[in-house]
């Protein structure tokens, strides 16, 4: 009898099939992300974690009530000079020991070696893209994931230009049906130990109805952003990486989609008595960010801190959210090490009260070795965090009538 759930059959046997295709020249890896573990505290619950809710506000060290699988099953074929390789991604998740869901992350195939173009990677498909992250907050300050095609590592003046296009259908109703190009170019040729990365969106929204059937003009979208990053800053050992990004219209900061619409400062379509229809501008919701995230590693000693600033102007009102904290891990030996994370978050939606929320984390930990991205980790952990009424009353999924709370448990973190 097959136990596999039916999303996990059909990756199995795509994946049989792109081990079979080209058999004689092809190449199976594979490479992926683990996370899972349980624990208690708060009114014993296992799925309560602390943060606020936006990029960059909650600190996942101890603080993370999820099982999360991602699998990438590549397989690579060679023909003379060209190179095809299929992948496809099977993606698990369940919040704490509780109901699963399984998805297909990534399904896509690229290849390179082509005589129109030898040193340039094409490909077609759905697939994680264009992503850079500050780790221990878990978020992605570039993402242009989704279904579409595109070209990189296309040499351009002492650099690489690549090219995407992606497409957002009809399921995303109340989001907007679009379609988004990215732009990229890097370049190492900027400073001594620099690499600059310059990213840009355009979205085109064909939307002209929100969720509910209202008659709506659905807003176009751009997206910008400078990201550099600094080999060995101040010679400690590891680097430090600067984002500036601006976004408006449906373009999200990170460089993907965003709403196409704008909550209270949707531009209705209106008509008069005599039948003529108009747009009633509203004006367009716009968002900017800077953050820094500085990584280091000095024998024994190893962290990652990160700043961050982001204001996003809804039109009705604005927001302002903050994020300050860092991660540092000490090894004792080459496989056991104590790990100790502090963040501190804020977030002020227009003229209402700010909300606040702290979080520590203390963390016995057995890992593969004294790196501060070193994995598997095997972990205990202690976190304790405080927050204030508009924190718990603004929507982030925080204890009513609770200020404070505490989480202990065990953790198991794995990439390959």
């Amino acid at each position: 009898m097959n136990h596999l759930p039916h999303p996990l059959r059909a990756c199995a046997a795509a994946a049989a099939t792109l081990c079979l295709t080209g058999l004689a020249h092809a190449q199976f890896s594979t490479d992926g992300y683990l996370r899972a573990g349980t624990g208690t505290g708060t009114k014993n619950n296992s799925v309560q974690c602390f943060g606020l809710d936006g990029a960059g506000l909650k600190y996942r060290l101890g603080n993370e009530c999820d099982t999360y699988v991602e699998i990438n099953l590549k397989n690579t074929t060679k023909v003379g000079d060209l190179q095809f390789s299929g992948n496809i991604m099977p993606v698990y998740s369940g919040a704490g020991t509780q109901a699963s869901a399984q998805d297909l992350g990534q399904a896509f195939v690229e290849g390179s070696g082509f005589d129109i173009a030898p040193k340039v990677n094409f490909w077609i498909g759905k697939r994680y893209y264009g992503r850079t992250d500050v780790h221990i907050t878990d978020t992605k300050y570039t993402q242009l994931d989704g279904t579409g095609g595109g070209a990189d590592n296309i040499d351009l003046a002492g650099g690489k230009l690549g090219v995407s296009y992606f497409r957002r259908d009809t399921g995303f109703a109340g989001w907007g049906t679009a379609s988004r190009v990215n732009v990229e170019y890097s370049t190492n040729n900027v400073n001594p130990g620099g690499w600059l990365h310059l990213l840009a969106g355009f979205v085109t929204s064909e939307e002209d109805k929100d969720k509910d059937g209202n008659l709506l003009e659905g807003r176009n979208g751009t997206s910008f952003t400078i990201q550099h990053y600094q080999d060995k800053l101040f010679g400690l050992g590891g680097g430090n990486t600067v984002w500036v990004q601006f976004a408006r219209g449906s373009a999200a900061l990170n460089g993907g989609f965003a709403n196409a619409f704008s909550g209270n400062g949707n531009d209705w379509i209106l008509t008069t008595p005599d039948g003529t229809t108009f747009v009633e501008d509203h004006g367009t919701p716009s968002s900017k960010r800077i953050a820094d995230a500085f990584t280091w590693q000095v024998g024994d000693l190893a962290g990652q801190a990160v700043a961050h600033v982001q204001d996003d102007d809804h039109l009705q009102f604005k927001t302002r959210s903050t994020s300050l904290g860092g991660r540092a891990a000490y090894s004792f030996t080459n496989n056991f090490k104590l790990v100790g994370e502090v963040g501190y978050s804020t977030k002020k939606p227009g003229d209402t009260a700010t909300q606040k929320l702290a979080k520590a984390t203390i963390a016995p930990t057995l890992s593969i070795g004294r790196g501060l991205m070193d994995r598997p980790e095997l972990r205990l952990f202690y976190t304790r965090a405080k927050w204030n009424a508009p924190a718990s009353a603004g929507g982030n999924g925080l204890p009513a009538n609770d200020t404070s709370g505490t989480r202990y448990g065990v953790q198991a973190e794995i990439w390959w």
